[in-house]
């Protein structure tokens, strides 16, 4: 089993909606069993599956039939500064230079906190590069490796209905193909970056639950 963690303490950020298409596209791509973690009982990962039309589950509560998954996702309310113990952790942020700012502290936060066998993955989302700082800001991310989730209505639809982006009924969607190919090139980093967790490890995410 595999543990990632989608953190950022600055909310809006994008971490629901990388949680759960991250799931979803582990479904549709490798015909995994993925598990999301909801750590905000009250939030968007949560309402979307009481719907009823995500191919997986999502709890608040730690699987405890944990062998039976082969991804675990862990999706981090905002106002949480601890960093997560898990082997991977992926940080989302916005371009403006407020989100940036949070980015940065919990960035640095992450690096000191981390272990050599740990991956931190940057996400820049939702950014406009015809704003000059924006555009800046985007341009260093990518330079450092970032991922980036463009701007996309698809998101919003998918948001609307409770689904995620690679649900067949969002297939005539504009772009959804690009929104997609995005999200494989994340989950082919966090599948090829991690290691399955030892006792420890899973002690440590499972107390942090």
């Amino acid at each position: 089993m595999k543990v990632v963690s989608i953190w950022n303490p600055k909310g809006g950020q994008g971490k629901s909606m990388i949680a759960l298409n991250l799931a979803a596209a582990a479904v549709a791509i490798h015909d995994m069993k993925p598990f999301v973690l909801c750590r905000d009982p009250q939030g968007t990962a949560m309402l979307a599956y009481k719907e009823g039309n995500l191919p997986f589950i999502v709890d608040s509560h730690f699987p405890t039939d944990g062998d039976e998954y082969d991804l675990v996702i862990a999706d981090h309310v905002a106002a949480d500064w601890e960093v997560p113990p898990a082997p991977t952790v992926i940080i989302p942020t916005k371009a403006d230079r407020t989100q940036y700012a949070t980015f940065v502290d919990a960035l640095e936060r992450a690096e000191k906190a981390t272990n050599p066998t740990r991956r931190i993955i940057q996400i820049i989302t939702d950014g406009n590069p015809l704003l000059p700082l924006e555009r800046t800001v985007i341009k260093a991310m990518k330079r450092a490796g970032a991922f980036e989730i463009h701007r996309s209505g698809v998101y919003s639809k998918a948001a609307e209905e409770y689904r995620s982006i690679f649900d067949p009924k969002m297939n005539k969607s504009y772009r959804v193909k690009d929104s997609r190919k995005e999200f494989e090139a994340i989950l082919s980093a966090v599948l090829s970056s991690q290691s399955s967790l030892k006792d420890t490890q899973l002690e440590k995410e499972k107390a942090h639950a």
